[in-house]
């Protein structure tokens, strides 16, 4: 007889190997490494460290080969199976969040309201999408998203000595900084339920 226990277990591993690339949190930390590089180092050439953008990217490329072959030797290969709930999520959802980003920049830019919020909106909105796949599982996301959100649309600026809004700020770039945080977060709390769900395969079983 399973006890809830089991069904939970059982109900964590369906829901981490139906979305099993999802889960591999360390590529969405790597997306928080790469906003927190554009926040200090912008490509508007503003900062001390403006010179070093290429050597952040260089250093960013060689972590994902060195994730990409951890995941392959815990894992093994997997290839995912394309349903039809798989397709809306990785081909046509992405596709509908950039459309109306680009929706969004548009009638803010007729509306004269532009700024760094539209670009926290839209990170906010990408949270609360991914989160809404398995919220018992990734609450995390939602969580990030009330924080992106709050500090985009909250008027800061009231409490800044400057008075300008920290969205506004030339450097270090806040929506990169604080969005390239949750994502940290986000995926290094992915990855260990990832590797707390799934039994590593030896080296031998992947091929």
């Amino acid at each position: 007889m399973n006890t809830p226990h089991d069904i939970d277990r059982l109900e964590r591993i369906r829901a981490v190997t139906s979305d099993f690339s999802g889960y591999q949190g360390l590529y969405t930390a790597l997306l928080g490494l790469l906003g927190l590089w554009a926040a200090f180092v912008p490509l508007s050439g503003s900062g001390p460290w403006a010179e070093l953008f290429p050597v952040g990217m260089l250093l960013i490329a060689g972590l994902f080969i060195v994730t990409q072959r951890y995941y392959r030797r815990r894992f093994g290969k997997v290839r995912p199976r394309w349903t039809t709930k798989r397709v809306l999520w990785v081909v046509l959802l992405p596709i509908a969040l950039v459309c109306g980003y680009i929706a969004l920049m548009s009638v803010t830019n007729v509306l004269g309201v532009q700024g760094g919020w539209v670009f926290g909106v839209f990170v906010g909105v990408c949270l609360v999408a991914v989160g809404c796949s398995y919220p018992r599982d990734r609450w995390h996301y939602l969580a990030g998203a009330v924080l992106v959100l709050a500090f985009s649309l909250l008027p800061l600026g009231a409490i800044t000595p400057s008075g300008v809004h920290p969205v506004e700020w030339e450097y270090p770039v806040m929506v990169p900084l604080v969005a390239g945080l949750v994502f940290v977060v986000n995926g290094l709390l992915d990855h260990r339920t990832l590797v707390r769900t799934l039994t590593p395969v030896s080296e031998n079983g992947t091929d």
